[in-house]
This record gives C-alpha cells, structure tokens and sequence, in this order.
C-alpha cells in the first residue's frame, strides 16, 4: 500500500451516536466534536514544530554533498568540505536521537518516550492538554526523554499558523454534511458527485466513501498512529505464513446501522486495504487485549520472516506502533481500526 496507513483507536459512541444517525437522516449535536477536533488540532501543531526542529538539526549533521553538476575543481572543494565538516553539538545529538519513521510518520503529536505504556501515558498528556502552554510543556519535556541537553536548548520550529479555528469549525461542518447528503441521496436512490470521483449513484458510491469519510472524521477528534508505504496487519501476517489474529475482522460493527440499511457495505468492508483512500481491519474493545497478545507471541516470527525478504526494520517499526496504539486503546476501552489515506490534521 502506498502512502500513509493509519491505526486508530476507536471510539464506537462517536460512530453510534454522530455518524450513523447522520448517514441515516436524523438529527445530530456535533457541539462536543466540534470543540474538541480544533483543540486537538492545536495541540498537534504545536508538538509537530519540535518535530521539525528536531529535522532540520538533523539535517544540519550532514556535511553539504557535492553538487554533480558542477565543474571538477568545485566538487573536488566540496569533497574536501566535506571531510573536514564539523556539525554543532545539538545537530550530532538530534542526528543520535531523532526517528523519523517514529517521530515524523509514526507516533501522534511528538513522543520520545521508549516504553509502551509510557507513549500511552504521553498521548493521554497531550489530549488533556486545555493550552498551547500545556501542548508546548509536554513537547519540550518530550524532547528531553530523547536528550536531556536538547530539550533545554531546542527551539520549535517557525511554522506557518493554523487557519483560524473558526474556519476549521466551518470545514469539519461542511464534512459533516457531505456524510448526511451521501446517506440521503442513497436512500433517494439519486446520483453523487464528487470533485475526486466520476458521477456515480450515490448507493454506488456509499459503501467506498462513507466508512473512509466517517473514519477521517474520527481522527480529528482522536490520535492516531501513522505508517507510510506499509501494509495493515491480516497482509503482513500472511507474507509472514503467520495466521492472523483471530479478533482481526471487518469493520462492521463500527458501522453497524449503515450495514444494515445498505448491505452493498457490508459487503464492501474487508481485512485488507486496497484503496489509497480505504478501511481496513478492525478490533472490538473488549478484544484488543486478545490482539495485544497475539502480538507478544508471534511479533518475532512476522520480524523474522521480514527481514529474511530485507524488511525487518520496516516490519519491526510497524508492529511497534500496531502495538502502541493497542495499548491506548485497551487503555481506555476503545476499539483498533486499520486505514489508509487519512493524513494528520495538523498536516493538511
């Protein structure tokens, strides 16, 4: 699968209680969505700038590379350049301790911490965050767990501002609406348009765009883990001859009423994801500690069988974050989604 896949601890309430009377045509307070989403936002955009900080000295460790183009005598200077080259001491130690698999496409907000439970510990820290002086405290303090020296001399970097969150409430409402108006022409048996996707009737088009619309919508509100280039789990376990976890399936309890009213959807919902913009696996609450399990006792084999085809690292990262967001989740009763093209709000 190309491009971002996504592990998202689910809150099955937000599904039962916003999406699915949305989609069916009944009437919906979004209020506490709509105040969290935007904080939720802020928080991450703040966190990211130390993130990009931490990037950019990274970078600076690199002595400049020769430019191919030009003439002899000038890659010749730069080759010696490069050789007598000495970064400053926050680049070396930026160089040392950032991930960009884990902390640039990985973990929600920025966490240096090294456990499992500690990462959970930090995204609970973060989404309690009520100020930008909550959401900038944490993210130093994350910085110093990578590199004590770093997080007291590390400034975030100078990011462009988030459009108004005024704006933002305006877009998540107008998203909204889309999830509404896809269910009620469907029921209407009338046509979709879409500026992504070519006219189509909307009962066509419902069980491809609503559970991704409806699980976009959800990662405002909730963090989430990210992978780039990678595969969900039921894929990686049988590249791996690894039978996947029994508690792995379809996601059609998060979207139980929509499946019933069109069953063209549950049909359409599946282990795997096939699509840039898709829904993949999903886990109930009270069985992700089945999956955390399964982890624990096959995560070395799936490993091993990577890295003999030359994907160990790629496959060791994965299952670590498979497993953090688990551990979030069964934290706090959720449920564990698999999807793919859904991009960090603090990104777009």
């Amino acid at each position: 699968m190309k491009g971002l896949v996504s592990f998202h601890p689910v809150d099955l309430a937000f599904f039962d209680e916003l999406i699915a009377p949305l989609a069916a045509g009944r009437k919906v307070n979004p209020e506490s969505f709509l105040q969290r989403a935007p904080r939720l936002r802020q928080t991450a955009w703040i966190a990211r700038r130390y993130v990009i900080a931490l990037e950019q000295l990274a970078v600076a460790a690199e002595a400049p590379k020769a430019d191919a183009t030009a003439s002899p005598w000038k890659r010749l200077r730069a080759n010696l350049e490069r050789m007598d080259y000495k970064p400053d001491e926050s680049a070396r130690r930026a160089a040392r301790a950032y991930d960009p698999d884990l902390h640039l496409d990985g973990r929600p907000f920025f966490i240096g911490e090294g456990s499992t439970d500690r990462v959970a510990a930090a995204v609970e820290a973060y989404v309690a965050a009520d100020s930008d002086a909550a959401a900038d405290k944490i993210a130093r303090d994350q910085v110093s767990r990578l590199d004590p020296e770093l997080g007291k001399t590390i400034e975030p970097a100078d990011l462009a501002e988030l459009p108004s969150d005024l704006g933002y409430r305006s877009d998540l409402l107008a998203l909204l609406t889309k999830i509404h108006d896809l269910g009620r022409l469907a029921r209407e048996g009338r046509g979709w348009v879409d500026p992504d996707t070519p006219p189509r009737p909307a009962a066509d088009a419902l069980p491809e765009e609503l559970p991704w619309r409806a699980v976009s919508m959800h990662a405002r509100a909730m963090p989430f883990w990210v992978a780039r280039d990678v595969d969900g789990l039921e894929t990686i376990c049988r590249a791996a001859g690894v039978p996947p976890p029994d508690c792995l399936g379809p996601a059609w309890r998060v979207f139980a009423e929509s499946c019933e009213a069109f069953p063209a959807m549950k049909s359409a919902l599946g282990l795997e994801l096939r699509r840039t913009k898709d829904v993949g696996a999903f886990v109930a609450p009270n069985e992700v500690a089945g999956l955390l399990v399964f982890l624990s006792d096959h995560g070395a084999k799936i490993i091993n069988a990577a890295t003999r085809a030359g994907e160990g690292a790629t496959a060791t990262s994965l299952l670590r974050k498979i497993k953090e967001c688990a551990a979030y989740a069964q934290r706090h009763n959720l449920g564990y989604l698999e999807a793919s093209g859904i991009v960090p709000s603090e990104r777009e």
